[in-house]
């Protein structure tokens, strides 16, 4: 990722005539092993949305056609989006979607985490 993002910076400057950084943090990758804490990502990402203040409410979250959450949320399917791994970390297939939804909305209040984001 480091090349990537580095190769990309180093052209997106020279096209636009500017230098120094263009995203906020450097990219950070770490393994996530406990379900706990992959939960907390889950939410946490899919709440990004929210808490830039682009939508108001989950309604509006969960029609949202960008985010992976309206995936989640079984309001949109993509064929290249696996929702079933992450759905299985909230309950039977009967249930999960609920169980999901529920857990994004009780962190709708928690506001920005710092523990869980990269740099």
């Amino acid at each position: 990722m480091r090349r990537i993002l580095t190769g990309y910076i180093v052209n997106f400057n020279k096209r636009h005539r500017r230098y120094g950084h263009l995203f906020q943090n450097r990219y950070k990758s770490i393994v996530c092993q406990e379900d706990v804490y992959r939960k907390e990502l889950v939410r946490y990402i899919h709440l990004n949305l929210y808490r830039a203040g682009l939508v108001k409410d989950m309604k509006e979250l969960n029609r949202n056609a960008w985010p992976g959450h309206s995936a989640f949320a079984g309001k949109v399917e993509r064929q290249w989006q696996d929702t079933k791994y992450v759905l299985s970390f909230f309950g039977d297939s009967d249930h999960c979607i609920r169980n999901y939804l529920q857990y994004v909305r009780k962190g709708m209040d928690q506001g920005h985490r710092p523990e869980l984001v990269g740099g």
